[in-house]
Formats: C-alpha cells, sequence, structure tokens
C-alpha cells in the first residue's frame, strides 16, 4: 500500500513540474518570443540644383559650372523636354548638331567619338569626343571672366548669320564676349560663349550652348 501511495505521489509531482495536458500524455509548449524586426532605413534623395527661377540666376548658374567642369550641375540645367543642343559656330544647324537629353549628358572622360558638324571653311566633319569638343568650341576661354555680357543681344559680327532668335524663338539668350585678344588680328579673333535659356514650369533651363566667332 505504501509502495502505490508513494508512486502516485512521484507521478503527481512529475506531472506538476512538465505541465502534462488533460490527458497526462503531452507537454504544453513554452512561450516563444517573437523576434523584433529591424528597422529598414531609405536611403537619402541624391540632392539636385534647386530651380533656377530667373532667367539671370539660371545663366550664372550653368557658366559656373562650365567654368567649374561641373557636368552634374550642367546637367540639372539641361531643359527637360527639349534637352541641350551644342552649336559650334552662331549658325545653329540643328539637323546635324548634337543634342543630350537631360540625364544623358556624358562625362568629359567618354571615349565616344560624336559628330558636332562640320569645320568652318573645310567643311570636314567635326568628329570629337564630348571632352575635346568641350575644350575647342565650349570653353576655350574663361567665359565666366568675359569682357562683356549681354542679354538678348549679339555682340561677335562676322560671315555668318547668328540665328537664335529664329532657332529658338521667345528665348532669353545671353553673349559672353571676348572682343579679341591679339592686337594684330584687329579684332577678328573676337568670341562668344552664348547661352540659350527657356523657362519651363516656372524655372528656367538651357536649351541651346553656342560658341560663336568669326568665321570665313
Amino acid at each position: 500500500m505504501w509502495r502505490l501511495l508513494s508512486m502516485l505521489a512521484v507521478m503527481l509531482v512529475l506531472g506538476g513540474c512538465f505541465g502534462l495536458g488533460g490527458n497526462g500524455n503531452s507537454l504544453s509548449p513554452m512561450p516563444s518570443a517573437t523576434p523584433t524586426a529591424e528597422p529598414s532605413v531609405e536611403p537619402s534623395p541624391t540632392p539636385t540644383a534647386a530651380p533656377a527661377a530667373t532667367a539671370e540666376e539660371a545663366a550664372e548658374a550653368i557658366m559656373s559650372a562650365l567654368q567649374q567642369k561641373d557636368m552634374e550641375k550642367l546637367s540639372s540645367f539641361i531643359h527637360p523636354e527639349k534637352g541641350l543642343l551644342f552649336s559650334p559656330y552662331g549658325h545653329i544647324q540643328k539637323d546635324t548638331a548634337v543634342t543630350f537629353q537631360a540625364g544623358e549628358l556624358p562625362v568629359l572622360e567618354d571615349p565616344t567619338i560624336y559628330e558636332w558638324g562640320s569645320f568652318d571653311g573645310s567643311g570636314e566633319p567635326i568628329s570629337l569626343t564630348f571632352g575635346d569638343y568641350y575644350k575647342k568650341f565650349v570653353y576655350d576661354q574663361n567665359f565666366a571672366e568675359a569682357e562683356e555680357v549681354s542679354p538678348n543681344k549679339v555682340l561677335g559680327q562676322g560671315n555668318t548669320l547668328v540665328n537664335i532668335e529664329e532657332s529658338y524663338p521667345g528665348s532669353t539668350y545671353f553673349d559672353y564676349y571676348f572682343s579679341g585678344f591679339n592686337p594684330e588680328y584687329g579684332g577678328m579673333d573676337w568670341e562668344s560663349l552664348i547661352l540659350v535659356l527657356e523657362q519651363h514650369n516656372g524655372a528656367w533651363y538651357a536649351c541651346a550652348i553656342v560658341h560663336s566667332q568669326w568665321t570665313i
């Protein structure tokens, strides 16, 4: 009898320790902790240049980007619909000029050869990389420190008709002008860089960069 009572007491103690279910043949599961998910961190948006509210503000920022060879900043001022046209001479030929859309402007180290039009005089094709074209037909002079800056008036005159107003009617443009560099040439070595701007959704953008000089 005592052995039977001892066995029953042991069974009751064991049942209390291991949490036997109602039928005494299963263990109650221990509650598990729910893992806490790590908070996701969104990447910061890439900063872009603030849109220029005036044509003067846009021209100043674009010229600064050209001087500093900051293609990322220049790209932020490309006209969202018309893109940015590069003309090697004052007479714009849209059918042969190269135009880059926003986000497509190459870096100066890009090895791609582009056809930019034809050389004045020889008529040979202007086959240059973007970097070489930039050095010859964009910022070959320190235009940020130009001798004169003229809004909506072409200062340099030669044998070629400057057709900015016909190519971009209603636009605003700024002529960054040097009257010449060598006195022996009598002013025939004048140069201009002309920024052609248009307004889009309340902000000003560049739609053409025109290099102008004396042509044959």
